[in-house]
Parts: C-alpha cells; structure tokens; sequence
C-alpha cells in the first residue's frame, strides 16, 4: 500500500503522543527533546511502554527519556571496551605478522589464506592511508622513498576494525593460535568474537538502540572454558556481546574499573527490563562480571 502519513511539526508530534495516552508533564522540555533527537528515534523507546499504539497508564514521557539516556551510556560503556580490546588486537596482530613475515609480510599475498582479497585489502590500505594523512605516514613516505608501502606497524594503525578481524580471519592457523592464546579462547572462537564485536562497535558509534537489539553477528561461545560452561547464556542478545567484553578485558587491563562503572549504570538504572538483553536468568549484569 502507498505510504500517506504525512511530516509533522514539533507541536503535532507532541500532541499525537499525548492523544496516544503519554503523559508530558514539560511540554517545553518535550518539545525540545522531539527537536534534537527526533520522534522517530525517541519512538525506539517507547515500545516497552504501549500496548500497539497506546501507552499503558501512568506512563510519562520522562519514562521513555530514562531509557533513552541509558541506552546512550551503555554505548558508551561499550565503545570504551571495544576500543580497549581493538588497539590490543591490532599490536597482536601486527607483532605476529611482523615476527613471522618482516616488516611487510602483509604485502605478500602468499602469506594469507586463498580465499582472502588481498588485491582489495591493499587497495583499502592505500585509501584510508590518503584520508587519515597521518603524520607517521608521511614521515615514512619522505624518508624511505624507495619503500612501496607502509611496514605492517604502520598499516595496522589505519586499517578498520572490520579489516582488522578479517585480516586475522586469513591468517594461517598458527598465527592465529598465538594471537587467540593471549585472550584465553579457541582461534575460530577468537575471530569470530573479533566479528562479533566489529558489528557491535558500528551499532554503537553509528548511535543505535543497542540494550534490547538482537545481535545480527551472534559470539561464539567456548563451551569447555571454566567460566562459559557455566553460562546459560543466549548469545542473541546483549548478554553476550558484554560477556565476550568482560572476558577480553579481563585479559587485557584486569585491573580496569569498567566492569564496575557497567555494573554501577544498571545499578542506578533498574527500571530497564533485563528480560530483552538476556540478563535475567545470569542475575543481571552484576551477577554475570562476578562470574570472572
């Protein structure tokens, strides 16, 4: 059928959720909120709280703003993790290729599985090579002008964390051993948690509902680990993308504050329903960190 709704003002927006049964005790303040952030992302949250188009009694706009605001700092949480887990990936990576292949082993198309696209990978390279203009680039470029390409030291700084995870995906089975033995899992559970997280991160940075989403890259999980054999856990929803987060951190900066500053944001915010981020069976959020 042909879509008719028509652009609404400001004002016409909040009217309609005021007809829809939402209680607004700030019109101003609403008003606001639907002019910087938008009905239609707002209406994400909105869901937990209406029964088709009409919301359940009580309900106040401040209700849907809470879970908006919480969603917006799990993400952050989220990225903070991820960034942490990515530049500890990348010196992995870069430190096995380097030792196995020299300084420009990731040139050599020999030295990567059949099925990868090197011929792409190095085009990618060259390109994010001219948007970042790095300084280190260029002083490279200057100095060992007889020098194609950039050292695997320099490459792996520019590349994505997509590329990244499909750099290691195309490794040999060896490389890939050491890489995943420094974080305590299987290769093949190792590379597919560095997918897994590339999607996450994207869904974070690019400021999507993030607390009841289900994951279109699901994790692996090790089933003969000492930790995740004990864990009843769905690895559709949040639940697992923050349990490989807490593995791998606990690798990486054990002595990080992260998992308490997670468990402090849930602890202030317990009106979130932990049924749709499959937290309820682990005893929330808390009671998944103490597992470690």
């Amino acid at each position: 059928m042909d879509y008719r709704k028509p652009a609404l003002t400001f004002q016409e927006q909040l009217q309609q959720l005021k007809d829809r049964g939402l209680s607004i005790r700030d019109e101003g303040q609403a008003l606001h909120w639907l002019a910087q952030v938008s009905y239609y992302r707002l209406s994400a949250y909105s869901h937990p709280f209406r029964r088709d188009d009409r919301f359940r009694d009580g309900t106040d706009f401040g209700d849907v703003i809470a879970l908006y605001d919480f969603d917006r700092r799990l993400r952050l949480l989220m990225l903070d993790a991820i960034e942490r887990i990515e530049v500890s990936v990348r010196t992995a990576l870069t430190y096995e290729i380097g030792h196995a292949f020299g300084p420009f082993g990731h040139v050599d198309s020999n030295n990567f599985a059949p099925g990868f696209r090197h011929a792409d990978f190095m085009v990618e390279l060259a390109k994010e090579e001219g948007r970042a203009r790095e300084t280190f680039a260029r002083h490279f470029r200057s100095k060992y002008t007889a020098e194609a390409h950039l050292p695997i030291w320099m490459a792996t700084e520019l590349i994505s964390f997509g590329t990244l995870s499909q750099l290691y995906a195309h490794l040999s089975p060896a490389i890939r051993r050491a890489i995943a033995s420094r974080y305590g899992v299987p290769e093949a559970v190792f590379g597919n948690w560095l997918h897994t997280l590339s999607y996450v991160r994207n869904v974070c940075a690019h400021h999507k509902r993030l607390w009841n989403r289900e994951l279109a890259i699901r994790p692996m999980i090790p089933r003969h680990h000492r930790v995740w054999s004990r864990l009843n856990i769905d690895n559709r929803r949040f639940a697992a993308a923050m349990a490989v987060s807490v593995h791998l951190m606990k690798q990486i900066a054990p002595a990080s504050a992260w998992t308490g500053r997670v468990c402090k944001l849930f602890d202030d915010c317990t009106f979130v329903p932990l049924g749709p981020m499959g937290l309820e069976d682990l005893g929330g959020v808390r009671g998944l960190v103490e597992r470690w």
